[in-house]
């Protein structure tokens, strides 16, 4: 009789980084059908990166949140844990478009497009992500972080440093974003759903600074911070039987920088059981 198991639950599979050429030298990053190119001169169509505007807002709005300090265990740093103050979490589901990445402080960078592109100590590598990577949790002590869970946690980071997402498999690219107002308690969350060929540009991103003494409710709204998570990745492979894992390029911090503080790491977890939708036709 045969063996009564589940087949093998692909989480996420790390390439092999490379660095990205002198910035100085090679300062276009250009975008040639989901692949990254990294050029001496510009390429096809220059655009500039989004400015940040705090006054956009997409995606499911949540208010009243609360947040504190969460210690991990068996590992070096902590995170923090959101609590949303609702029964299910949604994430809107939104197609990635200039207007929708500007929203959560990012760049849409199509096909034929490229931008100038200067950060130092960044690499380059492929990663798989199956479509059960988003019910992994990399908070939990170390005996369980490959462990398979029931539901969808929340998991999102920022930091101070670029990453850039790319679409290159024959699926949209997922990822999960939020745009926290942490001074007046509120966040708004949503997929941003990326089509194959297009790439995401995030800049590099800090705590802000808090409002003045005496600010209004509307002007502490407007400090924010951007989130971002990529456990979502393949959600697009739960509507296709055949294919449970996809391909990606991502460029991000080398080790190095990754370890030191100038990285300005900042993770953020929410143990409340995500919904996650497909985009509007």
């Amino acid at each position: 009789m045969a063996p009564n198991i589940f087949d093998p639950i692909v989480f996420i599979l790390d390439g092999s980084p490379f660095p990205l050429p002198d910035p100085k030298t090679f300062s276009y990053l250009y975008n040639e059908r989901g692949h990254p190119e990294h050029l001496h001169d510009r390429k096809g169509t220059l655009i500039e990166m989004a400015p940040e505007n705090p006054d956009l807002e997409r995606g499911t709005r949540y208010t009243g949140i609360t947040h504190r300090e969460k210690p991990v265990p068996d590992a070096s740093y902590a995170v923090t844990l959101f609590d949303f103050k609702a029964p299910e979490v949604h994430y809107e589901a939104l197609r990635a478009t200039p207007e929708t990445a500007q929203a959560f402080g990012m760049t849409l960078l199509r096909n034929g497009e490229c931008v100038r592109f200067e950060y130092e100590a960044l690499v380059c590598s492929k990663f798989s992500y199956g479509k059960w990577a988003g019910h992994q949790s990399p908070y939990l002590e170390a005996a369980r972080r490959r462990e398979l869970l029931t539901y969808n946690p929340t998991d999102l980071e920022f930091h101070n440093f670029p990453h850039v997402f790319f679409s290159q498999d024959s699926r949209p690219l997922v990822i999960s974003v939020a745009r926290w107002r942490p001074y007046v308690n509120e966040i708004s969350l949503a997929d941003l759903w990326l089509a194959p060929g297009d790439a995401i540009v995030l800049p590099p991103k800090v705590f802000p600074s808090p409002p003045r003494p005496g600010a209004s409710y509307a002007e502490a709204k407007r400090k924010i911070v951007d989130l971002h998570g990529n456990r979502n990745s393949a959600f697009a492979c739960w509507h296709d039987p055949a294919k449970p894992v996809l391909v990606t390029e991502t460029i991000l911090a080398n080790a190095a920088l990754m370890s030191s503080t100038q990285a300005g790491l900042h993770y953020h977890e929410e143990v409340t059981p995500t919904r996650h939708t497909l985009p509007a036709a």
